[in-house]
C-alpha cells in the first residue's frame, strides 16, 4: 500500500503522456539527421553574387553604435545594411523602401526561379522561428516560387535581402522531426513565453512519470525461472515492465535533459556579448577579391573589415590604415583579455560541433570560472561560459544527444548506440500507449 501513490502517479501521468512520448521518440530518430529548416549563413553566401567593390565610393555613414553593419549587393548595386537601414555604397542614397516588385526581383535572383504567388507577413509563420537569432524583423514578403523544389523565399521589407528559403522536402522533414519534437506549431512559436511554459510543464510531468515508473519497476521485480522477473501475466503489462526495466533509465534522463534544455533553473550564463560599431572606419574595403559579403567589426577597439568568400574562408582588413593589406587571422597576442590563454586547433568539450561546422583555431581564455572562446579568423568572442553553464551543457546536450567526445566523433558508432536507445525508448512508450488505449476502452465499455 505504501507504493500505491507512486503507482497511481505513474499510471495516470502515463495515460496523459504516453502518446506524446511515442511522438517524441519517433521524431527524435528523425532529428538524428534532420534539423529545423533555417537558412544558415554559409547557405545564404552560396547564392550571393560577388561584391562589386570597384563601385563602392563611400565609407559607411551614420554607423556609430550600430549593432550590425554589412556590405553586400542589392541586385547589381553594392549597399551597406546598417541594422535595418539600407544605404547605397556607390552614392550614399538611402533605400526608401522595399515594394513587392523589388522583393520579387530579389527572390528571383536568389532562387533562380520566378515567384508564383506572394504573401505579405507582419508576424512570423511556421518557418520564421529563428528570426531573432538571425537578426531580422518579421515584416517580410513570402514568395511561393515556381520551381520543382517547391521553395518558399522570404524577403525582408527592411534590409532588402533573402532571410529564409525552405523547400517542400525540408518542410515535410520538419513536420516529421523538429516540429512535433519541440512542440513547435505556429500558434505557440508566436508566443514564446507560452511555448516555454508548455514545454517545461510537459517535460516536468514526464520526468516525474518516468521516475515513478523506475521505482515501481524495481518494486514489482520478482525473480522467477530463467530471465522472467515480471509478476504480470497480461502480455502488454509484461512487455511494458520488461522494456521499462531495461530502458527506463534512459527514458528518464532523456526527458530530464529535455527539461534542462529550457533552462528552468538559473544554473549559469552561456553568452555571446552584444557589441556595437563605432564610426572610425577611414578606408574603403576595395582590397578584397571574390568576397560576397563584408562585415564591419571591431577588435580590441580597432576597426576591421571581415570579408566572407564562403562559410569557411574569410579575409580581414585593417579599416583604420590606408596601407593595410588583407590577412587571414589575428595573432593571439593582440587580445588583452585576462586569464590563461591557449590556442585550440581541435574542439574541446564546450566549443565543439558534431558536424564540424564551428571554425578553428580559437583562442580559449580561462579566467577563474569564466571561459571565453575567441575565433581567431574574425576576432569575435563566440562563446563565454561560467561553471553553471558548463554543468548545464552536460545536463542538456550530454544526456540528450550523447555528444560525449569519446562517442560523438566516432560515426557510425554514435548512430548505433543512439538507435538502440531510441528504439528501446520507443518500445517503452508504445507499450505504455497500448495500455492507455486499453484502459480508455474499458472505461468506455468498448469490447
Amino acid at each position: 500500500m505504501k507504493f500505491k501513490a507512486i503507482l497511481l502517479i505513474h499510471r495516470y501521468l502515463g495515460f496523459a503522456l504516453s502518446g506524446m512520448f511515442v511522438v517524441w521518440f519517433l521524431s527524435g530518430m528523425m532529428m538524428m539527421y534532420v534539423t529545423y529548416p533555417t537558412m544558415k549563413y554559409e547557405q545564404r553566401l552560396q547564392r550571393l553574387p560577388v561584391l562589386k567593390l570597384e563601385q563602392c565610393h563611400i565609407i559607411p555613414p551614420q554607423i556609430k553604435n550600430a549593432k550590425r553593419v554589412r556590405l553586400g549587393m542589392l541586385l547589381d548595386r553594392p549597399v551597406y545594411r546598417i541594422d535595418q537601414q539600407v544605404i547605397y555604397a556607390d552614392n550614399g542614397d538611402t533605400l526608401p523602401g522595399v515594394d513587392t516588385a523589388l522583393a520579387s526581383l530579389i527572390a528571383t535572383a536568389f532562387a533562380h526561379s520566378k515567384p508564383a504567388s506572394v504573401e505579405v507577413l507582419h508576424e512570423i509563420d511556421q518557418w520564421m522561428a529563428a528570426h531573432r537569432s538571425q537578426g531580422y524583423l518579421p515584416d517580410v514578403y513570402k514568395f511561393k516560387m515556381d520551381d520543382a523544389a517547391g521553395n518558399y523565399v522570404y524577403v525582408s521589407m527592411h534590409t532588402a535581402e533573402v532571410v529564409q528559403m525552405v523547400n517542400a522536402r525540408q518542410r515535410l522533414m520538419a513536420w516529421l522531426g523538429p516540429i512535433p519534437h519541440w512542440i513547435y506549431p505556429t500558434l505557440l512559436i508566436r508566443n514564446r513565453p507560452l511555448w516555454s511554459q508548455v514545454v517545461i510543464w510537459v517535460s516536468l510531468m514526464g520526468t516525474i512519470m518516468c521516475l515513478a515508473g523506475i521505482i515501481m519497476g524495481f518494486v514489482r521485480y520478482k525473480r522467477k525461472r530463467g530471465m522472467q522477473f515480471s509478476p504480470y501475466k497480461k502480455v502488454w503489462f509484461k512487455y511494458h515492465h520488461y522494456t521499462g526495466f531495461i530502458f527506463g533509465l534512459f527514458v528518464f534522463t532523456w526527458v530530464l535533459s529535455g527539461l534542462f534544455s529550457m533552462s528552468p533553473l538559473p544554473l549559469g550564463k552561456n553568452t555571446k556579448p552584444k557589441t556595437t560599431i563605432q564610426d572610425n572606419f577611414v578606408v574603403l574595403p576595395r582590397k578584397f577579391s571574390d568576397v560576397k559579403e563584408i562585415q564591419l567589426i571591431e577588435v580590441e577597439g580597432k576597426p576591421y573589415y571581415l570579408g566572407w568568400k564562403d562559410g569557411q574562408h574569410t579575409q580581414l582588413l585593417d579599416a583604420g590604415k590606408t596601407d593595410s593589406r588583407p590577412f587571414e587571422r589575428f595573432d593571439s597576442s593582440i587580445f588583452h583579455i585576462k586569464g590563461k590563454k591557449e590556442i585550440l586547433t581541435t574542439y574541446d568539450d564546450y566549443y565543439y560541433s558534431r558536424k564540424y561546422e564551428k571554425r578553428l583555431p580559437v583562442l580559449r581564455v580561462k579566467d577563474g570560472e569564466i571561459w571565453s572562446y575567441i575565433d581567431l579568423s574574425n576576432g569575435q568572442l563566440v562563446l563565454q561560459q561560467d561553471n553553471g553553464a558548463r554543468v548545464e551543457r552536460w545536463l542538456y546536450h550530454g544526456l540528450h544527444s550523447l555528444d560525449f567526445s569519446f562517442l560523438v566523433y566516432k560515426r557510425p558508432l554514435w548512430d548505433v548506440v543512439v538507435w538502440i536507445l531510441m528504439l528501446g525508448g520507443t518500445m517503452v512508450s508504445v507499450t505504455g500507449a497500448v495500455l492507455t488505449w486499453k484502459w480508455l476502452k474499458r472505461k468506455a465499455g468498448v469490447r
